[in-house]
């Protein structure tokens, strides 16, 4: 472990499952419209903070110690509304958004992209824009219909979940697609 790098990631997971389930319900509803998508896994449903990419697995101490400095209230997050990016004219990516609990993960964003920025990783440069991947988009297939189906759930509300906790992700790339697994989860506090 100690001389590899690791590819890696910082997020929060989104482990309701009735949320799951009707993230699921929208994918399954691109399918069947005929789009060409490759939805996400269940398992790997998340909601990104910030990708580190390949890193020194001996960094991936100072990562965990800088996390445990983030310091938030556990809170709820609402998952609200669906899109693509970069838009509904040409979709790379479709997504679920947050409602009620935003400006907490932007407060956890900021933190993480300073305390980050401190060990050496750039800053992201984009404007901070929470969200959950929950399909990739493989061709223009059937697009006007999935802009129309996405454009209903604009306002629909899917749900909330309690934020307890922020974790230091490993992704696994295998032709099959990624396998995620926890390295460290940095609770809430004050």
């Amino acid at each position: 472990m100690s001389g590899g790098q690791v590819r890696s990631f910082i997020s929060i997971d989104l482990e309701d499952e009735k949320i799951l389930s009707r993230v699921e319900s929208i994918t399954s509803s691109l399918l069947s419209l005929g789009g060409d998508l490759k939805p996400v896994e269940r398992e790997n449903i998340h909601l990104t903070l910030k990708f580190l990419g390949n890193v020194m697995a001996s960094k991936l101490e100072e990562i965990k110690s800088a996390l445990t400095q983030v310091a938030f209230p556990p809170f709820s997050l609402e998952i609200k509304g669906a899109g693509a990016f970069p838009n509904l004219k040409r979709m790379n990516v479709i997504w679920v958004g947050v409602g009620e609990g935003w400006s907490q993960v932007e407060l956890i964003f900021e933190q993480t992209e300073k305390l980050l920025h401190q060990l050496g990783f750039s800053r992201e440069t984009r404007a901070f824009s929470p969200h959950i991947t929950v399909a990739r988009v493989k061709s223009g297939r059937k697009r006007d219909e999935i802009a129309a189906f996405l454009g209903h759930l604009a306002d629909e509300s899917f749900g909330t979940l309690p934020v307890e906790k922020v974790r230091l992700k490993q992704s696994l790339l295998s032709p099959s697609g990624p396998t995620y697994s926890t390295l460290f989860e940095a609770p809430a506090h004050k």
